[in-house]
């Protein structure tokens, strides 16, 4: 790793171009999630190499409609196991700086566009699971810039869900790691409210926490057990920080809701 690049030329004997890189992804991905080979993997600054990777393949047209490209998530994947398991790295290696500057301004250009619907979700993901451990980008924009990506993250995770289960555009991709990246997004969302105190507005004065009691009142039960608990979580962080978060909950009480007996128990504290 520490010989390889993915510029377009070689330097000194380095292994470079994309495709190397490519070919080698799914085996970081399967070694990131392992302590030991994680460890050797950060100490070659692979980070750096797949957060350079990740900009390359945006700025060559990795956001345009029909363009998917299974190397980008792949590199996502091998990035959150990084994210998940080494959260000093993630506050102190500058690669992910970077990478937290390329999320958070990727993903408002996602909205909207089903057939990437894959890479918002792992750059949503990755995205909010770094703004958990750096709430601010460095730059007189950096605020700024967090709060539209955070607005953008809760309007795109809304349209998961519908009255009826998972929304027809989730559907395909909810059973192919789409649903355990949403859980993430809303378990990531629940931790970062202490660093980010306005979260909790942003999500009521911005529609997400209505339009959510709406259609959570307006269903008997979540796709699943494991999406419910992620969702309580949310919600109950919310109404522990928020007097009207806390006020709007309990007046739309019922349905899906009902089953949720931690939140029900924060309500009544």
């Amino acid at each position: 790793m520490a010989e390889m690049s993915v510029g377009d030329s070689a330097e000194d004997g380095a292994w470079s171009g994309e495709e190397p890189l490519r070919l080698l992804l799914p085996a970081l991905c399967h070694l990131t999630a392992e302590e030991g080979p994680r460890g050797v993997l950060l100490s070659l600054g692979t980070p750096a190499l797949l957060t350079h990777f990740l900009s390359l393949r945006w700025g060559a047209g990795g956001r345009q409609e029909g363009s998917g490209d299974p190397s980008m998530e792949t590199a996502c994947s091998a990035l959150l196991n990084i994210t998940v398991t080494e959260k000093h790295t993630v506050r102190t290696d500058p690669s992910f700086t970077s990478l937290q500057s390329l999320l958070v301004d990727a993903v408002p250009a996602l909205l909207h566009k089903p057939r990437l619907l894959m890479l918002a979700v792992n750059f949503c993901t990755l995205g909010l699971l770094i703004t958990r451990l750096r709430p601010t980008p460095p730059g007189v924009r950096g605020e700024v810039r967090v709060r539209r990506f955070i607005g953008s993250s809760l309007q795109f995770l809304l349209g998961a869900l519908c009255p009826g289960g998972v929304s027809t555009e989730w559907a395909v991709l909810w059973a192919e790691g789409a649903a355990e990246l949403w859980r993430l997004s809303l378990q990531a969302l629940a931790g970062s409210i202490a660093a980010l105190p306005w979260l909790p507005d942003m999500a009521r004065d911005g529609g997400w926490l209505r339009d959510m009691l709406e259609l959570l009142t307006g269903c008997a039960a979540l796709p699943d057990s494991d999406t419910l608990e992620a969702l309580q979580e949310f919600l109950t962080v919310l109404a522990q920080h928020c007097p009207h978060c806390r006020h709007d909950i309990a007046q739309h009480w019922g349905g899906a809701l009902s089953t949720m007996t931690q939140l029900h128990t924060a309500l009544q504290h």
